[in-house]
């Protein structure tokens, strides 16, 4: 199948991203966007920006056809939002599925072999497969139900944390005037508006996660809590999947997502709290991306395998695009 490409795309609360790949693995054109979780900004939205971001690798690659289509989609597998997305893709995507984030995350993050993946962007979702090829995820439910450890919860918890300063019903907090002045306002009162404002999304709340990590290196305690208990949760959600599939050894944890991106307090309560039920498991870095491992599940629908050489060309072709 040498003239044969697939199409993978991970989409959540910030952006959606796609690259295409050819049978070998070799990726031609990649893409982004706008985010595209249904649930949050609604199908229409969501299905404007995945089209965006596949134009966008289609003009870079100059392939206009695909055999699969995989898309790793926030919420959007728990959801009929999926099934109404699915309907309304173009022909050009070949046979289309719509999978969890979390899924085109581990493929991507373990080249498709066993182990959990722990997303913390602006949602989050721990999910993993043993070598019986079963499968668990936990969390994952959105931000009106929990996504324990997210960017989200991060993002709202300060927000709390500095109207309490603010009030004195709770301890003082740099957080206080960095908020202010981070979005602009003048007063607290403001930030009602900024809030409740109907074009408000969990992503607006996410993009307040570099303000803790700022505070908490100035040595804030207020913010050095909120990332520990926020690492702390994520952890008690990814037990839960490692208790589900009975994991054991050295497997691999994947850590993926924003929030993990720079190492503090967050880091180490999460590792710290895996740790108390999974003793030697293997806290890696993802191999790829979701947006790869996307790719990788369309291949796979073909019967490709993912094997080392064909790992390789990924690896390969993602440097040379730079």
């Amino acid at each position: 199948m040498p003239n044969e490409y697939v199409l993978g795309v991970d989409g959540g609360g910030t952006w959606t991203r796609c690259v295409i790949m050819r049978t070998d693995g070799t990726i031609v054109g990649t893409g982004r966007a706008g985010p595209s979780n249904p649930i949050t900004i609604g199908v229409e939205d969501s299905l404007n920006n995945i089209i965006e971001a596949v134009e966008n690798a289609r003009e870079a690659s100059g392939v206009e056809v695909f055999q699969s289509s995989v898309l790793g989609l926030a919420g959007a597998s728990r959801s009929r939002l999926g099934d109404k997305l699915l309907s309304r893709f173009p022909a050009f995507f070949g046979v289309t599925r719509i999978v969890s984030d979390a899924r085109s995350a581990l493929a991507g993050a373990t080249g498709c072999k066993p182990g959990v993946v722990v997303i913390a962007g602006t949602g989050s979702i721990a999910y993993g497969v043993n070598e019986n090829n079963e499968e668990a995820k936990a969390g994952g439910w959105g931000w009106r139900l929990g996504d324990d450890g997210s960017g989200y919860t991060i993002g709202n918890n300060a927000v709390i944390a500095a109207l309490r300063a603010h009030d004195q019903s709770g301890p003082n907090t740099v957080l206080r005037e960095m908020l202010l002045a981070h979005l602009g306002l003048d007063k607290y009162d403001e930030i009602i508006d900024w809030t409740y404002n109907h074009q408000r999304e969990p992503r607006h709340f996410a993009s307040l996660v570099p303000l803790v990590k700022e505070a908490e290196i100035q040595g804030d305690l207020v913010a050095a809590q909120i990332m520990m208990d926020a690492g702390t949760q994520l952890a008690t959600v990814t037990q839960a999947v490692i208790n589900r599939l009975k994991l054991a050894g050295d497997f691999p944890v994947a850590c993926s997502g924003g929030v993990f991106k720079q190492p503090n307090r967050y880091n180490v309560a999460f590792e710290e709290t895996v740790r108390e039920i999974a003793p030697s498991c293997d806290f890696i870095e993802p191999f790829f991306s979701p947006t790869i491992g996307s790719a990788f599940l369309a291949l796979q629908s073909l019967g490709v395998d993912i094997g080392d050489e064909l790992l390789s060309n990924a690896r390969m072709s993602l440097e040379g695009l730079g």
